[in-house]
């Protein structure tokens, strides 16, 4: 059967056609495929405007970002240049509330594939997609079509304000030969531990031009200052690549080349630049790479206004030059305009504390490893993207190089099969001078892997390939003189509003890789360090991009001979299952930036879930137990739980219905922070009563960050703690009691005596202890000795040393039936007057356990909500633990009461909550 669709083609303009298609269900998603309008692009254009309302695809689209039944809509393009940006902008509120997916295709209508999927933001009106960044390597294809998909995988029904305009944009000009460049940002407020852009910190923003010859005329660079920062005055400022101030400028329009007015600023660069012109650079000019490639940056400063979770937009801006000697000699004017770069301020979040329990989900290069092999270079990684070049190591020819890159277990460089690739080459001379090098240029470290290092900071020693040795993998970057992405993967069967960090160990392998403003290396007469006692060079600084936004920056990373993790924790949007991650140098290489990735882990941040006891784990069938978990998490968001009950060893699970109360054994309970620990912590408690059949029961719980997530084992966490509660018969009678069973101190043992009344003749009593009140141990057994109904007094020492506090219980068992004693509670710094726990809200008792110094009598009184004394009752107390009841409190009004204890000249007050059974 054939359903009616009406579906909106946007049209360029303000003009719509309005087409009514006879659609089979079938074949849905293909024919919005073929029926997608066709967008233009170039250096602007205009908006297509578009709304998610009435028109839904069907299952079949490829790719695994996302709901393949989603409302969508469909455009397509021809790619007039590799890197075009795809901005959707004006984003409706209802689309925004929903979370906005933009998926990129390539292909034919019913054999598509998924070059990309980006996410969106719940606050952000716009989702700018730099191809360069989300697709990588060479980008697009130059003529070929490539369709755009704009859904949400929320179910809502599309209605107002799902709206959004659709613009693609290229590059206005490429550079000739011979001439790079890049736009990136150092986070100056994190420059030396690395983090997220926060509010109030401050950025410089760099621009790198790069020449490897010829000779660029009336070079200039011009920008504007982003909206949501602010002009950090006298910054204007020229840089070398390892980010020294090379020629600094006024704000002001005078004389010399560099001037801001407004938002808008201009930087006039080279020999004989003005205040109204640029001037030339050649590749022979400073600041200089060995004298044959100049590598300048046009810089500033601002610092983040923006607040939280809301984006900053650092790309843009221009260089400008001639080729001809003059702008009047008849030579094309070049503009390279910088891809945009936007920025999510993220709050600081750092590294989950429980170190990510959940476990690495990547799954592609052998989960982040990069495998394993005795041999010494491995092939090329599909996460490189393709402007960096494979090569293996060669000291001989140089390589791996700038621009390219290696995955190895061995960086040295030696190609000696006879000198192997001994762990003992790892103490060759810098600069290595030999004939040829073991080292890469004469100075990279020598080093191996990270994987299952013993010691993290130094990781393996490099594999002896030559001699059969296996060793693990890294990839080496040897970074670019531009600053470009090196690293690319997506991330998929995420759970969505889930918290993930994602980590990787670095290590900057070069301690004398600088070249200095004058063209001179580290290794040579006259070298001007990068810093006092750093010949290091540049420092390699990476940023992590997801999605499109940039989220976290490593910082400089020097030269340690160490390996350092860095990482950051990101939350996923309401229905986000992938994600696009980035890795981007943000300083050019040439003398420095070379650096190995290894151990790349993605993983989610567990919660702790502990059981707190507050009765014992041995009850009657048919009685009410208690059962109390306190959620502790590195994040507020894991507040939905379930309870569930076993009665077969964990063999099937069961969610267990509302408990005695009436409360319902699932919810949600918001997380409160605590301040001492810094984590969010909330309780579960519920009072289940006992099946008569039951003789083993376990209870545990089940946390996550939605309904939806709860009920899937991928995005949900399960305690490793379980209640634990055996269950015996107490109908069958057994004569013998305990009478007064007491502990105390004497010689640092503890000791213990109690008396016995209506003895069996087949008695025994079984001495137990613990640390906790929980988990018991039998410690001793001392057979009955009293007559037939009668009684006798015993006495026990414990083996062990007193040391901190102990529990004590006795266990009476007669053949087959066992009952349990009150428990005695020792110290040895003696004991404070303190509740241990109270059963709270009651029916018709309240148990109480608490703490006293000495033997004594304490009062309860309850008093209600109008401070009357609804009940007082006197009971004798002994030195230690006690339990103690209240009973018959039924006939109580159900409401809340404040419980007062009185000890002495002490008093303790709670509030507990009467309710019905």
């Amino acid at each position: 059967m054939k359903n009616i669709y009406k579906l909106i083609l946007p049209m360029k303009g303000i003009f719509a056609i309005w087409i009514f298609l006879s659609i089979s269900n079938c074949a849905l998603s293909q024919d919005l495929c073929s029926t997608a309008p066709t967008l233009t692009s170039g250096a602007t254009c205009s908006p297509t405007t578009g709304n998610l309302r009435g028109y839904t695809s069907t299952p079949g689209t490829p790719g695994t970002c996302g709901a393949d039944a989603a409302v969508d809509a469909w455009y397509k393009f021809v790619a007039a240049s590799p890197y075009p940006t795809i901005t959707i902008g004006s984003i409706g509120s209802s689309l925004r509330a929903a979370t906005p997916v933009v998926q990129i295709l390539t292909g034919t209508c019913g054999a598509l594939t998924s070059v990309a999927c980006i996410t969106g933001n719940t606050t952000s009106t716009t989702m700018t997609i730099n191809t360069a960044t989300v697709v990588g390597g060479a980008g697009l294809t130059v003529g070929q079509t490539y369709f755009i998909r704009i859904y949400s995988n929320s179910t809502a029904t599309p209605a107002a304000n799902w709206t959004y305009t659709v613009c693609i944009t290229n590059p206005t000009t490429t550079a000739p030969a011979g001439v790079d460049y890049g736009k990136s940002y150092i986070n100056v407020s994190k420059s030396s531990v690395g983090g997220t852009v926060e509010p109030g910190d401050t950025l410089e923003i760099r621009a790198t031009m790069v020449l490897n010859a010829n000779t660029a005329y009336n070079t200039s660079y011009a920008d504007a200052i982003p909206v949501g920062s602010t002009y950090i005055p006298g910054t204007l400022r020229l840089l070398t690549n390892e980010g020294k101030i090379y020629k600094q400028f006024t704000d002001a329009s005078d004389a010399d080349p560099g001037t801001i007015t407004g938002t808008a600023l201009t930087i006039n660069i080279g020999q004989g630049a003005t205040a109204t012109q640029g001037g030339f650079i050649s590749n022979t000019s400073k600041p200089s790479f060995y004298g044959s490639t100049c590598i300048i940056i046009a810089s500033f400063r601002i610092k983040i206004n923006n607040t939280y979770n809301t984006t900053v937009n650092v790309g843009g801006g221009t260089f400008a030059y001639n080729n001809g000697a003059s702008s009047t000699s008849g030579a094309p004017n070049v503009n390279i305009t910088f891809f945009p770069y936007n920025i999510m301020v993220f709050k600081n979040l750092g590294i989950c504390a429980n170190s990510s329990v959940g476990g690495n989900i990547l799954t592609n290069e052998s989960g982040g490893t990069f495998g394993s092999g005795n041999i010494k270079d491995r092939g090329n990684s599909l996460k490189v993207p393709s402007n960096y070049t494979y090569a293996p190591f060669s000291s001989t020819l140089g390589k791996p190089n700038d621009y390219f890159y290696c995955v190895s277990n061995n960086t040295s460089g030696d190609s000696i099969p006879s000198r192997g690739y001994a762990i003992s080459n790892t103490a060759w001379p810098i600069p290595d001078n030999g004939s040829p090098d073991h080292r890469i240029f004469g100075i990279w470290d020598i080093i191996g892997d990270h994987t299952g290092a013993t010691n993290t900071a130094l990781g393996n020693p490099p594999a002896d390939t030559y001699n059969g040795q296996s060793g693990g993998y890294m990839v080496v970057i040897n970074a670019s003189y531009r600053t470009d992405t090196a690293f690319l993967d997506t991330i998929y069967n995420l759970c969505p509003n889930t918290y993930y960090q994602y980590t990787a160990w670095f290590r900057n392998i070069c301690s004398r890789c600088g070249c200095d403003s004058n063209g001179t290396g580290a290794s040579s007469s006259g070298y001007i360090p990068t810093a006092p006692g750093d010949s290091s060079g540049v420092y390699p600084n990476l940023t992590f991009n997801i999605n499109g936004y940039d989220y976290y920056s490593t910082g400089n990373m020097t030269h340690t001979g160490n390996w350092v993790q860095k990482g950051f924790t990101y939350l996923t949007g309401p229905s986000q299952t992938t994600m696009v991650i980035s890795i981007r140098n943000n300083a050019p290489g040439g003398g420095g930036n070379d650096w190995a990735i290894d151990d790349i882990g993605v993983a989610t941040c567990s919660p702790s879930m502990l059981l707190t006891p507050n009765k014992p784990d041995t009850l009657c069938q048919g009685a009410d137990d208690t059962v109390r978990f306190k959620v502790t998490s590195f994040f507020n968001n894991d507040t939905t739980w379930k309870l569930e009950k076993t009665i077969n060893g964990g063999l099937t699970w069961t969610t267990v219905g509302a408990d005695t109360t009436g409360a319902a054994a699932t919810g949600s309970t918001p997380s409160v922070l605590n301040p001492a620990s810094g984590l969010y912590e909330y309780l579960v408690s519920r009072y289940f009563r006992l099946n008569l059949l039951d003789t083993l029961v376990e209870y545990r719980i089940t946390v996550a960050s939605t309904v939806a997530n709860l009920s899937n084992a991928n995005c949900s966490f399960v305690t490793m703690s379980p209640k634990f509660v055996k269950a015996v018969n107490c109908n069958v009678a057994l004569p013998t009691t305990i009478v007064n069973f007491r502990g105390q101190m004497k010689d640092g043992f503890g000791t213990l005596q109690w008396a016995s009344a209506d003895e069996t003749g087949l008695v025994n009593y079984i001495v137990e202890s613990s640390d906790d009140g929980h988990a018991f141990t039998a410690i001793g057994n001392v057979p009955g000795k009293a007559a037939a109904g009668q009684g006798a007094a015993y006495n026990f020492t414990d083996p062990q040393p007193l040391t901190g506090q102990r529990y004590y219980r006795i266990r009476i068992t007669s053949g087959s039936y066992s009952v349990y004693s009150n428990q005695v509670l020792l110290s040895n710094s003696g004991f404070d007057f303190a509740i241990r726990s109270l059963i709270n809200p009651f029916t018709d008792h309240i148990n109480v356990d608490m703490t006293i110094p000495t033997d004594g009598i304490v009062t309860f009184n309850i008093v209600d909500m109008y401070g009357r004394y609804i009940r007082r009752e006197r009971q004798a107390v002994t030195q230690g633990l006690n339990t103690m009841t209240i009973y018959g409190l039924g006939g109580l009004a159900p409401s809340t009461y404040a419980l007062q204890i009185q000890y002495n000249d002490k008093q303790i007050s709670n509030k507990v909550v009467k309710v019905t059974k």
